[in-house]
């Protein structure tokens, strides 16, 4: 890993003010949830101003220039934040940060798709398809969501991260082993979370878009999670040849306070291990797991010889797993990587 930078959005809503907003109690979705604050989009920023911030940032971070950079890069983005129809948020991303030469391929997923784009920059790696792979993400769903509904509301923020990925050399001071990979789609819980297209009507001013709310079976995700997380779980020990208690710290995608709670208890994995940003950010969709990551590093949990695992799982249904080891500590260069 080269370089790292993460952009949470500007603004910030408490839920105990959105409860009250509801009629609820103050405390109810702080009790439902564990999610003390969400970070959202501030006038004039939305995901692709975010991701934009965030990708400037990890260049900085691995000391490249955009404009020095060519087809011996690939640039993944991931991004949910309802931009524009096209171009591809991915090429958009490319054009807006000057990244005009290398290659750019967009993923169209969720939470847990940065695992999948961790396997792919192994594999473009190995076979020297590639020198370099950025990895993108960001997210924003607040203007899909139903301001009355108290099963979502209090559940997202804003916020966008970048990856800065190349081969390490034995010296590199900022050299980690990715010992094993997993990850699994589970097509039947498809229909768990859903933003409908009802209707396109075209006119003489353009196309017409009635989309519904978004909308998510909170239950029916958690249950399927408690049977599909375990088995990429148990996969990646089984690759990385690591017993249960081998590693040293669990980055995971940020859902909310309390299913991490009830997922780490089903891992026996104790909750000192896992770092929950989510109480004060709100949870970023497939960006989460990397500001996690980003945020574990400026707090200095990222030393020579610890072993993370990396946990994603969101809609789709989709997870992922990864077994890390760092070979000395990752310093983020000041004022490159945060908020």
């Amino acid at each position: 890993m080269r370089g790292i930078g993460y952009q949470v959005g500007g603004g910030k809503e408490l839920n105990a003010d959105a409860a009250v907003r509801l009629g609820l109690d103050r405390d109810w979705l702080v009790q439902r949830t564990g999610i003390r604050a969400r970070r959202m989009c501030a006038e004039g920023e939305d995901a692709s101003t975010l991701a934009a911030d965030a990708l400037g940032k990890a260049l900085r971070s691995a000391g490249l220039e955009a404009d020095r950079l060519g087809q011996e890069t690939v640039l993944v983005h991931i991004e949910n934040g309802f931009v524009n129809l096209a171009p591809p948020a991915a090429v958009a991303l490319a054009a807006r940060t000057g990244l005009t030469d290398v290659r750019v391929l967009g993923v169209d997923g969720v939470c847990s798709e940065p695992m999948t784009v961790l396997d792919l920059a192994s594999s473009l790696f190995e076979t020297g398809r590639a020198d370099r792979v950025v990895l993108s993400a960001a997210f924003d769903y607040e203007r899909v969501l139903d301001p009355t509904d108290a099963g979502t509301v209090g559940l997202f923020g804003a916020g966008a991260c970048a990856v800065v990925l190349e081969p390490a050399a034995a010296d590199d001071p900022r050299r980690f082993t990715l010992l094993g990979t997993a990850w699994r789609t589970d097509a039947q819980g498809a229909g768990l979370g859903v933003i409908p297209v009802r209707r396109l009507h075209r006119d003489a001013r353009g196309v017409h878009i009635d989309a519904g709310f978004y909308a998510m079976d909170g239950q029916g995700l958690t249950r399927i999670g408690l049977r599909a997380v375990p088995l990429v779980y148990q996969d990646v020990l089984r690759r990385a040849a690591w017993r249960p208690d081998d590693f040293d710290l669990v980055i995971a995608h940020q859902p909310n306070v309390k299913l991490l709670e009830i997922l780490m208890r089903k891992l026996e994995i104790p909750m000192r291990m896992v770092p929950t940003p989510v109480e004060e950010l709100g949870n970023m969709g497939p960006a989460s797991l990397l500001i996690n990551l980003a945020i574990a590093m400026e707090k200095g949990l990222i030393k020579n010889g610890t072993k993370v695992m990396l946990l994603a799982f969101g809609l789709g249904f989709s997870c992922g797993a990864a077994a890390i080891e760092f070979h000395s500590d990752f310093s983020l260069r000041q004022g490159s990587a945060g908020k």
